[in-house]
């Protein structure tokens, strides 16, 4: 969630808020390694976002309640629904990635030599 590289934690993971490096400066490893693995981070995003944008319908109707004023509160979910995928897509990036390296391991030819050789 610091927006830094799941293997090995060093900066410089994001050439961009959009944009993931090829490789990661330090260790080497691939942000995108197999064919696909975008949509991972896509699937993370898009729940994250459909959960926030539920808990600002729910606030909203409850806060609300017994008058609903839907044109604000719709005005106040579209909002949402625009500005949280962006804000999260970074994020998801990297938590992706990590639950990635967690069920599949990075092996020694997926990471610089120079990283592998102190472990």
């Amino acid at each position: 969630m610091r927006l830094r590289c799941p293997q090995c934690g060093s900066k410089g993971f994001f050439s961009s808020w959009f944009k993931v490096a090829e490789r990661c400066p330090q260790c080497g490893i691939a942000s995108d390694r197999v064919a696909g693995h975008f949509v991972g981070a896509v699937g993370f995003n898009t729940i994250f976002s459909f959960g926030m944008l539920l808990i600002v319908l729910l606030l909203g109707t409850w806060a609300m309640y017994p008058d609903i004023r839907v044109i604000p509160l719709l005005a106040i979910c579209f909002a949402t629904a625009i500005v949280m995928p962006i804000l999260f897509w970074p994020f998801s990036q990297t938590l992706w990635m990590a639950f990635d390296l967690a069920w599949r391991p990075a092996d020694e030819a997926e990471l610089d030599p120079r990283h592998t050789m102190g472990s």
